[in-house]
Parts: structure tokens; sequence; C-alpha cells
């Protein structure tokens, strides 16, 4: 039998997060960041990916004209991106909008649902979606008559079982 430590070892989870700025870290700003991280069980921060330039970067709307640096790292506890974005913002100093945070298991927040109506169920008054039941089959007159049929058809069984 396995003890509670190896359950819990083998239980381990990760969560991965993406650290995205329109600026590029400098390396003092990149060690603060890892030694901050370390409240979470974070190993560090991975290597710098950039992208090319664009227009409009995705997770910038307002920023013309940038590239997006991208910094991954894994934590070993849960936290939410938006905890860490603000975090690492006002420790470095940074304005809104210039950094962003988010986790591998978040909604991703930067694609519209375009063109997708969702109505609540309980705006429909005809309850279209439910099963069509008739009403006969459950009660009224018709479904006594029945019912008390089938208990008199019931009694007589049980008297000729017992005679």
């Amino acid at each position: 039998m396995k003890s509670y430590t190896q359950y819990l070892t083998e239980a381990k989870k990760t969560w991965s997060f993406k650290i995205k700025t329109i600026h590029e870290l400098t390396d003092d700003q990149c060690d603060r960041i890892e030694k901050h991280l370390g409240k979470y069980d974070s190993k560090g921060l991975g290597a710098v990916k950039k992208t090319m330039l664009q227009s409009t970067p995705r997770d910038f709307p307002k920023a013309r004209g940038y590239e997006v640096f991208t910094y991954e790292f894994d934590c070993d506890r849960v936290a939410s991106g938006w905890q860490i974005q603000n975090d690492i913002r006002n420790m470095l100093g940074l304005a809104d909008g210039v950094l962003k945070v988010k986790g591998a298991h978040e909604p991703d927040e930067a694609i519209p649902a375009v063109g997708l109506q969702i109505k609540s169920v309980l705006e429909d008054g005809d309850y279209s979606e439910a099963e069509k039941v008739k009403a006969e089959d459950h009660y009224g007159d018709q479904y006594n008559s029945k019912f008390i049929k089938e208990l008199a058809k019931l009694k007589k069984e049980k008297e000729k079982g017992n005679e």
C-alpha cells in the first residue's frame, strides 16, 4: 500500500504561464521576476521568444508597431495570471497595458465570440428544449380511471393467489 507522501508526490501538478511584453526585459528585471516567482515554486523563466514586428499585436491592441517578447515558466502552486501580472507590474513599475501574464489553464479572452448568439434558457417561455409530455398520461380523469382499474386487477390477482 502506498504512503500518503507517495500519493502527494504522484499527484503533483504544474501550471504553465506566459509573460508577454512589448519591451524586452533586462537581465536585472528577469532576475527580480524569477526571485518573485519563487513564492509559487517556479523553476525560473525560460528563454525569451520574440515575434516579428506587428502593426497591432494580439494581446496589446493599443500598441502599434511592436514586437512581442514571450517568457514561459511553470509553477507548482496554483495562481492566476492576473495576480502574477499585477505583482510583476507593481514590482517593476510598469505601466498598464505593457505586460500580460496568461496561464495555459485560463480561457483566451483575446478571441471574441463573433456571431455567436447565446440565449438564456429562462427567456424561452415555451420550453422548446424540454421533452414533450402528454398530460393525460400523468393526471386527470382518464388517468385516475385507468389507475383504479389497475388496482382492482391487482386486488383480484392477490385474492386468487391467497385462495
